[in-house]
């Protein structure tokens, strides 16, 4: 977090944290793609050859509470005037639980962070609903979104923003911002897609099924992360709410960077792009001093 910070990054977002310790998948967890029509291919080489696209499934790991509290707080230490840390969350419940039981367990992540000094939360919900046997992502059942920020929004006085995934149609979307809104100062944009990942013979490359299906991100996402932020100006433009809208998916060059601010979004975030390349944030800062 202080490299990135020093580096010139000014929105570090340290995640994702939960309220137990969960250990990563097993290896491989995350592979260079290339995103076709029917699933991402993972071709030998891919990150020799400059792939900026990357296959991920870790399954949300957290470090130990005491760990992670203690390490927010010496990253928030590090940080100068000027620069924001967001800390996200992701809520953990038995099997079997209620949307109330993952709620608190959301709220509960979401103080712990904010007391260790987070100066907003980003609410994790393009992750499935642990404990519910939902199916689905916790942001695509609205209803359960609702209820989790509303606990979060009980139990933190910071800035909370929800981080949203792939929508299957700008009215779900619409829809989907609608209802949150109330309880949010912003929205993260969009947290890759989901696909199928296989090698050249079609064989799955992560074993187990709950790895089936798996978030892409980077370089081949940005046509469609890109347009689900322009859907989401749109609605804003017409009057529906004023929320911040941080744009985030395939935002692997400067242009495209200045690109998503050019067409309405308040902030850009990275994350491929600040892997392969650390001095992102600074060519954009250049870039856009220089339009100025």
């Amino acid at each position: 977090m202080e490299g990135y910070a020093r580096l010139g990054f000014d929105i570090l977002t340290y995640a994702t944290v939960r309220s137990v310790a969960r250990p990563p998948y097993a290896l491989p967890n995350i592979v260079f793609v290339e995103n076709r029509q029917h699933a991402a291919v993972a071709l030998p080489g891919a990150a020799s050859n400059g792939s900026s696209t990357l296959a991920v499934s870790t399954g949300t790991p957290s470090m130990d509470p005491e760990v992670w509290r203690k390490d927010v707080r010496r990253a928030k230490e590090r940080l100068v005037r000027g620069q924001i840390l967001m800390v996200s969350v992701a809520g953990t419940a038995p099997a079997g639980s209620d949307a109330d039981a993952l709620a608190l367990d959301y709220a509960r992540c979401a103080t712990w962070a904010a007391e260790a000094g987070a100066d907003a939360i980003e609410v994790h919900l393009a992750c499935p609903g642990e404990g519910l046997g939902l199916g689905e992502m916790v942001f695509e059942d609205p209803k359960v979104a609702v209820h989790i920020l509303s606990r979060i929004r009980a139990h933190v006085g910071r800035p909370v923003v929800a981080k949203l995934g792939a929508f299957r149609s700008p009215r779900l979307l619409h829809e989907t911002l609608t209802q949150l809104a109330p309880w949010v100062q912003g929205f993260v944009l969009l947290h890759g897609i989901q696909r199928r990942v296989i090698d050249e013979e079609g064989r799955p490359v992560f074993e187990g099924k709950e790895r089936e299906i798996v978030a892409v991100v980077g370089a081949d996402t940005y046509p469609g992360c890109s347009r689900q932020v322009e859907e989401a100006v749109a609605w804003r433009k017409a009057g529906d709410w004023q929320r911040a809208i941080l744009a985030v998916g395939g935002v692997i060059t400067v242009e495209r960077a200045r690109q998503s601010l050019r067409d309405g979004a308040d902030a850009v975030l990275v994350g491929t792009a600040a892997l392969v390349d650390p001095l992102f944030a600074s060519r954009l800062r250049g870039a856009l001093q220089s339009a100025a």
